[in-house]
Order: C-alpha cells, then sequence, then structure tokens
C-alpha cells in the first residue's frame, strides 16, 4: 500500500519530467515526501479557489504565500498556453489528493 506521501512524490516526479521535456528547468520531483505534502496542503489551504479558477493571476499575485518550488514553475508555465491545462490538473490532484485524506 503506497503512502500520500508516496503517491505525491510520484506525481511531482511526472509533473518534473513532463515540465523538462518542455525544456523548463524543474527539480520539484528532488523534495522529499514530507515536502510535498506540506507543499499540497499549502495549495489546498491557500490556493484552492485560485486552482479552480485557474488563475495565474492570482497565484501570482499571492506570492508571499505562494511555496517558492511552485512559484518558480508558475511564473515559466504562465508564458506557455500550450502547458496551462496539464499544469493546472497537476495542481488540483496536489490539493484534491491531501483534501480527501484530511477528513
Amino acid at each position: 500500500m503506497s503512502t500520500i506521501g508516496s503517491f505525491l512524490h510520484e506525481k511531482a516526479n511526472n509533473m518534473s519530467r513532463w515540465l523538462q521535456a518542455e525544456g523548463l528547468p524543474v527539480t520539484f520531483g528532488d523534495l522529499p515526501e514530507v515536502q510535498i505534502v506540506a507543499l499540497a496542503q499549502l495549495l489546498r489551504d491557500k490556493f484552492a479557489d485560485t486552482i479552480d479558477a485557474r488563475s495565474f493571476e492570482e497565484l501570482l499575485a499571492d506570492k508571499e504565500n505562494a511555496p517558492p518550488a511552485v512559484l518558480s514553475i508558475v511564473q515559466e508555465v504562465q508564458k506557455r498556453p500550450p502547458l496551462h491545462d496539464k499544469f493546472w490538473r497537476y495542481l488540483e490532484l496536489f490539493s484534491d489528493t491531501v483534501n480527501t485524506h484530511d477528513e
């Protein structure tokens, strides 16, 4: 049985590989499981509405609360519309995963 941390770590690695294949220098998947879970929890707690709205502007407007690992990715992905849908689906996955397991 996998843990939430191992599941999210696998997805973070997948996201990193995808972004690297798109030419973005990303090491998001190198974070320890506990940091990825904490990041997912922060996304859920602070940015759930922003993720639902798929608003880069709202995410970037709250830079002081945005995790640095995500902020640098957001700034690069925002410049490349073909990456937007998959990027937001990843953020939804991270947020939804911790949401379904903290009840």
